[in-house]
């Protein structure tokens, strides 16, 4: 039976809800307080492992490689993958606060009036190098999650391209030191961009992080994708002319609030892209989940 979107049996081990359940005639709580802690743990890695994201508190890395076996993985590696695009643009966004620019423009004014030096300054190029290098290497492991999961959603072939729009040509990119690879993948030349940089830092500023920059772009296809629905981001329905989600009859349906989803490619999801994601991907068990594992244990 499925509740909120959720199947214990499409999810299987993942989402096996008699994990630490106490099965004792005697119990009332119906949960062994003993075991649901380390079963919860145990049950998250696992999930993770198997989508490639690493909790290291200095990078949230994914693997740009990684295949995901069902739709609802394939559903949460995609969030995590956005969500750092989202976060890398975000830093060489101007007008967002500490982007690396402006800390760059800040350092230069002090080198000027004699209150830091020209290594002060080089660091701080450093920095916009490493923001720009960090953008390519989320926006190369986005685009490469597409490419190997696109039979998950008719519409991520869409998004696919529309990223990878948001990229110049590599007849543009040539002035920064960056091009695309025989994959298309970005790469970026570290000489040429810093040299690029030191003679021309406001173009290079503007070109990245200025209103419709490369940054500004990728961080808002980012953002739109995230704040669109499970069955937006796989277009697994079509619009009516009411602007009503409508569902071909042919295909088989589940209904979640106001939205029908289309199980042939997106079984048992939430309606909403990034509460979905985020309840799978912190664990049936996790504190904030507590509830709804209570009332599985009710209903099962």
């Amino acid at each position: 039976m499925a509740v909120n979107g959720v199947s214990s049996n499409q999810y299987g081990s993942y989402y096996t809800y008699n994990y630490g359940y106490n099965s004792s005639s005697n119990s009332t709580s119906g949960i062994d307080s003993s075991s649901w802690t380390d079963n919860a743990n145990k049950v998250t890695d696992q999930l993770k492992d198997s989508l490639g994201i690493s909790d290291s508190k200095d990078s949230t890395s994914t693997s740009s490689s990684n295949k995901a076996s069902s739709t609802s993985s394939f559903l949460m590696g995609y969030q995590t993958r956005l969500e750092e695009l989202e976060t890398s643009a975000s830093k060489l966004q101007l007008g967002n606060k500490d982007n690396v620019f402006d800390k760059y423009d800040a350092v230069k004014a002090k080198v000027e009036k004699g209150e830091a030096t020209e290594d002060d300054l080089n660091k701080a190029a450093d920095e916009v190098y490493q923001a720009v290098k960090d953008l390519t290497e989320k926006y190369n492991n986005t685009i490469s999650y597409l490419k190997n999961n696109g039979e998950h959603g008719d519409g991520l072939s869409a998004q696919l391209e529309s990223l990878k729009r948001a990229v110049p040509t590599d007849q543009g990119l040539k002035y920064f030191g960056m091009s695309h690879d025989t994959n298309g993948n970005l790469k970026i030349d570290e000489e040429k961009f810093k040299e690029t940089f030191k003679n021309d830092s406001d173009y290079v500023k503007n070109s990245f992080g200025g209103q419709f920059g490369i940054a500004d772009r990728l961080g808002t296809k980012a953002s739109a994708i995230l704040d669109s629905s499970v069955d937006e981001v796989l277009n697994s329905g079509t619009t009516s002319g009411t602007g009503e989600k409508k569902v071909t009859s042919s295909e088989p349906v589940e209904t979640y609030g106001a939205s029908s989803v289309n199980t042939k490619n997106a079984a048992n999801v939430n309606d909403s892209f990034k509460q979905f994601a985020t309840f799978a991907r912190s664990g049936a068990y996790n504190l904030g989940n507590y509830y709804a594992v209570s009332m599985l244990n009710i209903l099962a």
